[in-house]
């Protein structure tokens, strides 16, 4: 279970095209790694018992025109945390996702990734901008609070403790 964040331009414009938003983030956080996968249509087209195969001929143009796309995602491993950035589908690209996991503070990379290049990152649970200039954010501690308690819950519920 990620904390969720979006990272976009306070004012809501566009952050660029997808080789300059890359190649910002790259810039920002250098050991962010790259993957592109091939299409979900791709994917799927030699698998006649996909779920999803026979459902093809139905999905309006601008689905198939989605999952017609390469995914990109970044990733990046820091100290007991790690980042996901997604949702570089589109053009221009209005913003992009970001899922966080672990322990450790991910406020740093953020800030690196976010201030330099204009953008915010926003909590998604909150719809509040993260501080990113301090040290670990208000709403990073409370999402680790929150599956903390929710692992303790399926564990109890489950006779384990």
């Amino acid at each position: 279970m990620p904390w969720e964040v979006t990272i976009r331009r306070a004012d809501g414009s566009s952050l660029g095209d997808r080789g300059e938003v890359v190649r910002r983030i790259s810039e920002a956080v250098s050991a962010m790694t790259w993957v592109e996968e091939p299409p979900f249509l791709e994917r799927i087209k030699d698998m006649p018992d996909h779920p999803f195969h026979a459902l093809i001929p139905t999905w309006p143009e601008e689905v198939r025109a989605s999952f017609s796309r390469p995914k990109l995602y970044g990733d990046f491993e820091g100290d007991r945390f790690s980042i996901r950035v997604y949702g570089f589908e589109g053009q221009p690209i209005s913003a992009v996702n970001a899922e966080v996991r672990g322990d450790g503070n991910p406020v740093p990379v953020l800030a690196a990734l976010c201030l330099p290049n204009g953008w915010v990152a926003i909590d998604n649970r909150s719809g509040q901008p993260v501080e990113l200039s301090g040290g670990a954010a208000a709403g990073w501690e409370e999402f680790r609070q929150y599956r903390d308690r929710a692992i303790d819950s399926i564990k109890n519920s489950q006779g384990k403790t």
